[in-house]
């Protein structure tokens, strides 16, 4: 049976748990965050989150099966939609305008794939956005933007938990997944700068090709996220739960290919 289907037995649905804990640390848009305070002599710095509708119509194709995880996209995509509204809003009160009639042509179908290895990639996607995020809360010049990027990384570090949570059951479920998952956080883990590995960027084509700009975000790492060392954080996190679920010690990404290869060879022997 696939990983994505719930067992017969009597198995609670994640998805009961995170609602709960999810909504417990929902924010309110109109209340909490200041736009009259917005200081627009300031430069700002700027994104959207549309793609989050590409994404949620991805899962529910490559999940269809599973009841629990597609009743938990449910939620994702509406707080992933509310960032799109809280950056978009954002841009309208420092005077950008949008064309709603251009949005149509932003629409991607993203090829069908294997289901763990998009849960993989969204689960090391949201750890890298939520750095990102951070980076900028800390560093951006304007006051508003920065508590506004503060609050989405803490959403979208919440979002990782939740796929940490289900990347757990796949592998009690299906333990023969797991080398699938250590090479798809591998794979991911290897990012930089310049060729930045989150969901937005690596479809073919990648949501960020569509963007009058396409080297936007590569920009705005190189100005808030300098240097080659500074993915620790994200990958602290990720290889946390590669050890978890491996049941081995994994301190580095270098540790990840042996443990891989060791995982492919275990049958043949």
């Amino acid at each position: 049976m696939d990983w994505t289907v719930r067992s017969s037995q009597n198995v609670p649905m994640l998805y009961d748990e995170l609602f709960d804990r999810l909504e417990r640390a929902r924010w309110e848009l109109r209340t909490e965050i200041a736009f009259d305070q917005v200081d627009k002599s300031l430069r700002h710095i700027c994104l959207t989150e549309l793609s989050a509708l590409y994404a949620t119509e991805m899962f529910l194709r490559d999940f269809y099966a599973d009841i629990d995880f597609c009743s938990f996209v449910s939620i994702w995509f509406y707080e992933e939609m509310k960032h799109h509204l809280t950056l978009r809003r954002y841009l309208e009160t420092v005077g950008e305008s949008f064309d709603d009639e251009e949005l149509p042509k932003l629409r991607l179908t993203f090829a069908e794939g294997p289901a763990i290895e998009t849960l993989t990639m969204h689960f090391v996607g949201e750890q890298r956005l939520a750095h990102w995020y951070t980076a900028f809360s800390e560093n951006g010049p304007e006051p508003v933007i920065r508590h506004i990027f503060k609050t989405l990384a803490a959403d979208e570090l919440r979002h990782a938990a939740c796929y940490a949570k289900y990347l757990r059951r796949a592998v009690e479920t299906k333990p023969d997944v797991l080398p699938t998952i250590l090479r798809m956080s591998l794979w991911m883990l290897r990012s930089t700068n310049d060729a930045p590995k989150h969901p937005t960027t690596i479809t073919d084509p990648a949501v960020v090709d569509l963007l009058e700009q396409p080297d936007y975000i590569p920009q705005m790492l190189n100005t808030y996220l300098p240097g080659r060392d500074h993915e620790a954080p994200v990958q602290r996190r990720v290889l946390a739960l590669m050890s978890e679920l491996s049941g081995t010690r994994i301190d580095s990404m270098k540790g990840l290919l042996p443990l891989i290869r060791q995982y492919e060879a275990a049958p043949a022997a």
